[in-house]
This record gives structure tokens, C-alpha cells and sequence, in this order.
């Protein structure tokens, strides 16, 4: 089989960049989401109301434990059984396929963060909570100014890595017809047999993105990491 890569130059290349963008915008709006979603149910995990625990704790588990394209599918043919028809007309609005994507890898994903959320709140002593309400800051402001900030910096390594698994799960918007990045390289092999190139391409592609996400959490947790090391670090001692 004759490789020509210069395919990627013409139509195909355009096809592969429209998949691009709507890969990020898939992308963006699911991290958007699935981060409104997570935080407030980590939040109340963490504070473990007795009538609220059992509803988060099914919702974690029923998601976490569901494969992410079933739960694709489930959204794409029961939206419009399930939601009110205000919101189902918002997501025809949008687009149906782009919009039941959105809506259903923002609760699979939105489960890990809730778990994400809870550990980060969970790190941070109590303590400071209590000294913050003897100040006479409010439980909101005390979780704003003082708990969430703290916890942010440990729980950003792993809402790094769910920002990354959002966007390789992206591809399986393809099952619905959503023309994100894996969508156009079944098109370009389906109608010129050029797979190999367009999946290399494609290959590159996903490794960039993921890569550059991964190497601004890492910077970004460093950079805020940096009063911590300061801070801990052992004092020296100087002979006289």
C-alpha cells in the first residue's frame, strides 16, 4: 500500500481541522459542566448531609460505573423523554447529537470530579474550618477564602488528568454522528481510503492536545505549589 501524505494538505486536512474544533468545543463545554456539576455534590459529600449522602452516592456510582458510550447512546435516544421540554428544545437549539454528547459525558465525568472535589476538601484539616467560624466568616466565605483554595491545589493533578480523559473521550461522540476528530478520520477512510493518514494525523493530534493540557496542569500546579515549598523547607544551619 502506496502512503500519500499529501492528502493532508487538501480536503482531507480541512476535514481534520473542522473535527479539531468541534473536539475542543466538545470538549470545553463538558469540562464546563462536568465541573458545575461535580463541585457542589463534592461539596456536599464532603459535608456528608444525611437526606442528600444517599442521592450523591447513587449518582456517583450509577456514573462511574457506566460505560461512558452507553450513557451517550442512553442520552441521545431518551432526552426527550427525561428532560423538561424547555431544556430538550435548548439542546435541539445547539444541535441534538453535539448537545446529548455534552449532557452525557458532563455527568459521567462530573462523578470522578464530585470524588476529586471530596478528596481535595477532605485533605484540609478541620481545624481551619473551625478557626475560620471563630473569625466570624460564614461557612461560604470560609469555604471560598480559605478551605477551597487549599484543596484546589491538591485536587488540580487529578482534575488535570479529567480534563485530558474528556477530551480522549470525545472520540465517542462518534456512535451519535457528533463530527468531532475520530468521526472525520471514518469519513476520509470511508470515502477515499486514506485511513492511515488521516488516523495518524488524527493520532498526533489527540497526543498534542492531551500533552499541552497536561503540561499547563503541570506548571500551574507548580507555580502554586511554590509558596508551599518555600515554607517547608528544612532551615539551614550555619556553624559559627
Amino acid at each position: 500500500m502506496h502512503l500519500d501524505w499529501t492528502i493532508l494538505w487538501g480536503n482531507p486536512g480541512l476535514l481534520i481541522l473542522q473535527g479539531l474544533l468541534v473536539t475542543l468545543q466538545l470538549s470545553g463545554l463538558t469540562l464546563l459542566l462536568a465541573f458545575l456539576i461535580g463541585f457542589p455534590v463534592g461539596v456536599l459529600r464532603w459535608l456528608s448531609f444525611r437526606t442528600l449522602e444517599p442521592l450523591c452516592w447513587l449518582y456517583v456510582e450509577l456514573a462511574r460505573n457506566t460505560p461512558p458510550v452507553v450513557q451517550i447512546l442512553f442520552w441521545y435516544f431518551s432526552a426527550s423523554y427525561i428532560l423538561p421540554a424547555p431544556l430538550f428544545l435548548g439542546l435541539r437549539e445547539v444541535g441534538y447529537e453535539f448537545g446529548a454528547a455534552v449532557v452525557a459525558l458532563a455527568i459521567y465525568h462530573g462523578a470522578f470530579i464530585v470524588e476529586v472535589v471530596r478528596a481535595g476538601l477532605n485533605s484540609v484539616s478541620t481545624g481551619q474550618l473551625d478557626a475560620a467560624r471563630a473569625l466570624g466568616l460564614g461557612f461560604t466565605r470560609a469555604l471560598a477564602f480559605i478551605i477551597a483554595p487549599q484543596a484546589g491545589r491538591i485536587a488540580l493533578p487529578p482534575l488535570v488528568n479529567e480534563a485530558a480523559s474528556i477530551v480522549k473521550n470525545t472520540s465517542l461522540a462518534m456512535a451519535i454522528g457528533v463530527a468531532e476528530l475520530t468521526y472525520q478520520y471514518r469519513h476520509i477512510d470511508a470515502f477515499l481510503f486514506r485511513g492511515v493518514e488521516a488516523l495518524a494525523a488524527v493520532t498526533l493530534i489527540y497526543a498534542v492536545v492531551c500533552l499541552s493540557i497536561a503540561g499547563f496542569g503541570h506548571l500551574l500546579s507548580a507555580r502554586l505549589s511554590r509558596h508551599v515549598a518555600r515554607r517547608e523547607a528544612p532551615l539551614s544551619l550555619t556553624s559559627e
